[in-house]
């Protein structure tokens, strides 16, 4: 059925109903009101068929019914995702316990705090070593021997950075200081000529474990039975001209240096029997504890 036949239908219902209500015969006698339900009823009706109109006129002819907007849904609520910042891991860098040192350059690790201690090992420069003991002076430590761990030596404080804790170092009484054994060699070196003299130069070589501070070294060409001596508190090496090279102030265990004698030979000594005899001391002026040899040689 179409929607105006609807429309039209509706209308003419409407019509009757009012013309019936308008056609009600009246009576003098009083009759009681109608019930107020009764109008409600009408009106209600009134309602019914005022909506079936307005539902026609929105349909506006369409071929099927409207069907009626879905109801609106609430707005949204944003949620929020919280992205956790993240903190940066903090490196620690651990502090040892105890006492440590390293020294800025190679030193000498002995078996006891001082020189007149055997060497057995040595600590290089920028290695870091635990302190486990120092002498009462505080001028050497006890370590680890670099050059064999399951055994200690004493190194000197001079060159050495302390870090840590040493509070807690113990103080170690030093093992007896050893007694050093005086020893040496030397062999004829060469000579030399200058102006009106010669340079006789022998090679010492350390080989004791005192430290030698002065010499004097004798010459004698037993084939012409010339003579000649000379004393130094230093090593002093010369060149073919008699001019100092060099010039040490001691010889230490293991260290080599040069012993020399003037001469003033008016000869050619070539093939003569020479005899050198050395003298070496601990302390400067030939004090101290000496040792001499001898060696000959055929020039």
């Amino acid at each position: 059925m179409s929607t105006r036949r609807i429309c039209a239908i509706c209308v003419f219902t409407l019509i009757a109903l009012v013309q019936a209500a308008c056609s009600l015969p009246s009576t003098s006698t009083s009759q009681p009101p109608p019930p107020a339900n009764g109008t409600a009823a009408m009106q209600t009706a009134l309602a019914q068929v005022a909506a079936t109109l307005t539902l026609a006129a929105l349909q506006g002819g369409g071929a099927g019914p409207v069907q009626p907007p879905p109801p609106q849904q609430p707005a949204a609520t944003p949620t929020f995702t919280l992205t956790p910042s993240l903190t940066p891991t903090i490196t620690l860098t651990p502090t040892p316990e105890g006492a440590w040192i390293s020294v800025s350059t190679e030193t000498k690790c002995r078996l006891g705090p001082g020189k007149a201690y055997d060497q057995v090992g040595g600590l290089i420069a920028d290695k870091s070593v635990q302190v486990f003991g120092r002498d009462p002076s505080g001028q050497y430590y006890y370590i680890r021997n670099p050059n064999d761990p399951t055994s200690f030596c004493w190194v000197w404080a001079y060159y050495a950075t302390p870090v840590g804790n040493f509070a807690v170092v113990p103080v170690f009484t030093p093992p007896a200081t050893p007694t050093p054994v005086a020893s040496f060699t030397f062999v004829y070196k060469t000579w030399g000529v200058g102006p009106g003299y010669q340079c006789m130069m022998v090679e010492v070589n350390n080989t004791g474990g005192l430290t030698w501070e002065s010499f004097n070294l004798a010459f004698h060409d037993v084939t012409h039975g010339y003579a000649a001596t000379s004393s130094s508190d230093f090593f002093t090496s010369y060149d073919g001209w008699c001019g100092a090279t060099g010039s040490q102030s001691d010889l230490m265990p293991g260290e080599i240096g040069i012993a020399s004698v003037k001469t003033f030979m008016g000869y050619n000594p070539h093939g003569d029997t020479m005899e050198f005899t050395l003298t070496l001391c601990s302390q400067n002026g030939l004090a101290g504890s000496c040792l001499t040899k001898t060696i000959t040689i055929i020039f």
